[in-house]
């Protein structure tokens, strides 16, 4: 009998990374993580081309951070391809200063990682006067980075977990500007439309029950994006709609239309507490929308899951 192939998940940043501890969650959560492959992408567009391409089952993208606020190149993404999201996760992001064990503070010229984590992270780098900021592609790739170089001047900022696959020292902990400082990501899969458009390559059976809406447990979150007729109070009526049908809408996020200038389309997430609810609500998005598009509806993520 042939063995099944490892079930692999797409992550951008190098092994360590926050994607890649998010994606290690969710499949435990799902009993998929018996035989899995975690596969760094060096960026988002190479994590949807690789779910899109088959090569991964699933991926794992970085939507919104409780100190910076969203990360729209992936909402722009979710719109121009066809994926589903299956799944959320809420991470606690604790940054650490990475690097050889026993180096001072003092002593460190130089601190690399992803600019989001820099930001993140300002007060503390101004107590390091002689560091400069150093931006870099990822932050487990700094890490690892960091620890290629053999420079003992040099650190990183980057998870505990970066630190264990780097193997170097925690220099100090909890460096983050913000307490509760958290990231909210997103699973994605190849959408059903997509699969069934390309006969010669098929989608991994044990993603599947991701996607079916038979069992489907309520409440849920569903997420789509739509865009409104340029009118005045278009989007008020819809807002009202929604109030009307008892939603709970936990995210609204506006993106400008390229090709229509001064347009915007919206992402929604919402709240649906049964199956008639959500077809009353899809029914009134359709109505009240140029365009919509479903992005997924997935289990809602709960404090204390991870």
């Amino acid at each position: 009998m042939k063995k099944q192939q490892p079930l692999q998940v797409a992550f951008q940043g190098a092994p360590g990374a926050f994607s890649h501890r998010a994606g290690q969650i969710f499949t435990q959560q799902n009993n998929l993580d018996e035989d899995t492959k975690y596969v760094p992408c060096r960026s988002f567009d190479e994590v949807f081309e690789s779910v899109l391409d088959y090569k991964c089952a699933l991926g794992v993208i970085p939507l919104e951070n409780t100190s910076i606020g969203s990360i729209v190149a992936n909402f722009d993404l979710l719109y121009r391809h066809p994926v589903m999201m299956v799944g959320e996760i809420y991470i606690p992001i604790h940054h650490q200063l990475i690097g050889f064990e026993g180096t001072p503070l003092k002593s460190i010229t130089a601190v690399y990682s992803h600019p989001a984590a820099l930001d993140q992270c300002k007060v503390f780098l101004k107590s390091l006067p002689a560091a400069k900021p150093q931006a870099y592609w990822d932050t487990s790739g700094a890490a690892l980075h960091v620890s290629a170089s053999k420079d003992r001047k040099s650190a990183a900022i980057a998870s505990e977990f970066a630190a264990k696959e780097a193997n170097l020292a925690i220099l100090k902990r909890d460096i983050e500007d913000h307490e509760g400082n958290s990231t909210r990501f997103g699973i994605i899969v190849p959408s059903p439309e997509h699969a069934s458009a390309d006969s010669k390559k098929k989608p991994d059976p044990r993603v599947a029950p991701l996607l079916e809406e038979t069992g489907r447990k309520y409440p849920l979150k569903m997420s789509c994006v739509v865009e409104l007729p340029h009118k005045p109070g278009t989007l008020a009526n819809l807002l009202n709609g929604l109030v009307h049908n008892h939603v709970n809408l936990t995210k609204i996020e506006s993106r400008p239309v390229p090709d229509a200038p001064w347009h915007y389309r919206f992402f929604l997430d919402m709240v649906l507490d049964s199956k008639e609810r959500e077809a009353q609500v899809v029914d009134e998005l359709k109505q009240r929308t140029e365009n919509l598009k479903l992005l997924g509806r997935y289990q809602i993520w709960e404090a204390g899951m991870t």
